[in-house]
């Protein structure tokens, strides 16, 4: 099986789990999912102040060549919370398959903990300290929704999507979004 149809099969798993969830967790998980956007959101502006998305272009953006394991079953969560329609990525290149001809395939709030939380040396060094500490506490922040939930469903998300299916799914057949009932 090659990465596309890993990535097809995952996201039906993961959609058909969250459409059997209890509307109680279908709750939470919209709650957090709307909080992991606003901090996104939040963080991308850090770097859209300081004007990274030319400073983005004049590199070529060497940070976003790699990212297959980026988008984990959070980041499908905040899309099917959201109702969004979900990008279809191109694997098989030398570049993140989640990007496109004009830059990645979604909007800032949607993107994945890594692609927000990463800048580099040159717009980091644009930030004055206070700026600095600030992004880091909202990264934090970040990383703090990402673990609940986690351990909503009892399960590591941030390894990716894809080795989630692989390894939970594909070869042992269970759920990727499990919880206990009661």
């Amino acid at each position: 099986m090659d990465d596309q149809e890993r990535w097809a099969r995952a996201v039906a798993t993961v959609t058909a789990e969250y459409a059997a969830l209890p509307s109680r967790l279908v709750d939470v998980v919209g709650i957090k999912a709307a909080e992991i956007r606003a901090v996104k959101e939040r963080l991308c502006g850090f770097a859209a102040e300081v004007g990274a998305a030319a400073i983005c272009a004049a590199c070529g953006g060497e940070c976003c060549l790699r990212g297959k394991y980026h988008f984990t079953a959070v980041d499908l969560l905040v899309f099917l919370a959201a109702g969004m329609p979900l990008f279809q990525p191109h694997f098989g290149g030398e570049n993140c398959p989640y990007g496109g001809e004009s830059g990645c395939r979604m909007a800032s709030s949607f993107r994945p903990f890594n692609c927000v939380t990463y800048n580099c040396e040159q717009v980091e060094g644009l930030w004055p300290p206070e700026r600095v500490a600030a992004f880091y506490g909202l990264e934090r922040l970040l990383r703090q929704l990402y673990a609940d939930l986690e351990s909503l469903f009892n399960n590591r998300f941030m390894h990716g999507l894809l080795m989630n299916y692989s390894a939970d799914d594909q070869v042992q057949g269970r759920k990727i979004l499990r919880f206990h009932e009661g």
